[in-house]
């Protein structure tokens, strides 16, 4: 697989609409900006879930490699009323998208990135 330079991947760093997206390398086939949710985004209260891998809830964009397809995905850390609380979960099938071109892969990246701040 390439490096990251030579793939043009969006920024480190986004900032959109206040909030602040943080890229973090997961392995060598997948990548993920996260960022804090505020409080008024979601209607629980955050005592009433266990958060999973997280400290806070968080909002997710993942970019990841598989079998020459790109998949790009957006989720969130899901409240009590959910399948699996406080783990973090596709949003919908709105926000999954699989396709063989990384520049379309990099523009749904940033699609998902605007929608979600």
């Amino acid at each position: 697989m390439p490096t990251e330079d030579d793939l043009d991947f969006p920024p480190q760093s986004i900032e959109k609409n206040g909030y602040h997206w943080e890229r973090a390398k997961l392995d060598k086939n997948s990548y993920q900006w996260v960022r804090e949710m505020s409080d008024d985004e979601y209607p629980w209260d955050l005592e009433d879930v266990s958060l999973v891998g997280t400290d806070v809830p968080i909002r997710a964009v993942s970019l990841q490699s598989l079998d020459g397809e790109w998949q790009v995905e957006a989720s969130e850390t899901a409240g009590p009323d959910y399948h699996r609380p406080g783990f973090t979960e596709l949003i919908s099938a709105e926000f999954s998208h699989s396709t063989s071109d990384l520049a379309e892969a990099r523009n749904i990246v940033h699609q998902f990135i605007n929608q979600l701040s």
